[in-house]
């Protein structure tokens, strides 16, 4: 009945060397430090992951290439490939869409490490109350169609929240799973229960200290023995300034703490996590082992994991992405309903896109009738007889 713990503070879409219940448990949304609140995959800040290429101690290598939105930075595809010695092969793929507010409405995941060829596998849909996450639906690609598979419901009240886990039995939505964040000062404490006779189980508990600077220092995991919490496993953050050089983990034996992984970072000038190490304690040293190599980013802000026992990520600067835009222009009337004037100097052509960056309409006049978008919001794009362009958002009702 378990469910893998998730961890606060990162937004984790992960996959290696898995199946599809681990690449389906990665599409899962988490907590943040704020209890809840969520922030969807973008990203904005202008430094992101470009490339990431990790191993296992099987030996696959994984590369996977980050996409992003030109205009507004956010993260709109993971796209990665699997190297078994016969070159770099596609293996799997994450592909986001947004609303106007940058929240994520849907996680799709391909794969292609049945058929060779990239096939639907799974999505998640999310829906809102205002900003805060209401619902996450997660559904499988079964024959030609995509079939319900779990979702979960989140509460909000104060320092409290929960997230009610559903199981889809063909014919109706089942409850599963609760997962209760309940945040204290500096602490916040998930407690882990499942349904059986009716009644809710105890499971798990996850207990994360917090310092001045919301930055996780220590994860304490419990499991229930019937009457009481028994010590599962401690996750130890050793900052130095802004970053992690190293984070331990310690599994419980009954009676003491024991070594169990260690890992090992490196960062550039800017704080962001260029290479990780992930050591397993063999009894008497330090080896090569597989885990969860938390590569962050941006002061703490954001991050990724990948599964293996090494990795490196390389980095893109987003500014260089935008054009060096120079062409100044107006649009009117907005929100537009039927045809919209761009006043621009030296006007040569304008285009309208959508917020997933397809083409929607392209003119030669700076006169465009719009009537046939649907409402909503979209980037016109336009270029002077220099060929310099400019881009801004317009809303058509």
């Amino acid at each position: 009945m378990k469910k893998g713990l998730f961890t606060l503070l990162i937004l984790v879409m992960a996959f290696g060397n898995v199946g599809l219940a681990q690449h389906k448990a990665n599409l899962k949304s988490n907590a943040t430090q704020h209890v809840l609140k969520h922030y969807g995959v973008r990203d904005e800040t202008t430094v992101v992951p470009q490339t990431a290429v990790w191993e296992t101690t099987y030996g696959e290598q994984y590369r996977t290439v980050y996409t992003y939105d030109e205009y507004d930075y956010y993260l709109i595809e993971e796209h990665t490939k699997i190297n078994e010695g016969d070159g770099w092969m596609d293996y799997y793929m994450i592909t986001y869409e947004y609303d106007f507010n940058g929240n994520v409405l849907e996680a799709l995941a391909m794969s292609a490490y049945e058929t060779g060829e990239m096939e639907n596998e799974a999505r998640a849909s999310y829906t809102y109350d205002g900003d805060l996450l209401s619902e996450v639906v997660y559904q499988e690609w079964e024959d030609g169609d995509w079939v319900n598979e779990t979702k979960e419901v989140y509460n909000y009240s104060g320092d409290v929240s929960t997230v009610l886990y559903w199981d889809w039995n063909g014919t109706n939505w089942t409850s599963d799973e609760l997962y209760t964040y309940t945040r204290n000062g500096n602490t916040i404490e998930l407690l882990m229960q499942y349904m059986q006779g009716g009644a809710w189980q105890n499971d798990e508990k996850q207990i994360t200290t917090l310092n001045f600077d919301e930055e996780v220092t220590e994860i304490l995991d419990q499991d229930w023995a019937g009457t009481i919490w028994v010590n599962d496993e401690l996750t130890t953050y050793n900052y130095e300034g802004n970053v992690f050089p190293t984070k331990t983990v310690k599994e419980w034996d009954g009676s003491d703490w024991e070594d169990h992984q260690k890992f090992e970072y490196t960062y550039d000038s800017n704080d962001n996590a260029v290479s990780g190490l992930c050591l397993g304690f063999g009894g008497y040293d330090w080896v090569s082992d597989d885990g969860d190599i938390e590569m962050v980013f941006g002061n703490g802000e954001k991050s990724f994991e990948y599964y293996g026992y090494w990795v490196e990520v390389e980095y893109v600067d987003l500014t260089s992405v935008n054009e060096n835009a120079t062409a100044k222009f107006m649009v009117y009337p907005i929100p537009a309903e039927d045809e919209i004037q761009i006043q621009s100097e030296g006007f040569q052509k304008a285009e309208i896109y959508s917020l997933t960056g397809q083409k929607m309409m392209e003119s030669l006049h700076n006169n465009m009738n719009v009537s046939q978008l649907s409402s909503g919001l979209y980037i016109i794009k336009v270029y002077d007889l220099e060929g310099n362009c400019d881009t801004q958002r317009f809303v058509v009702k």
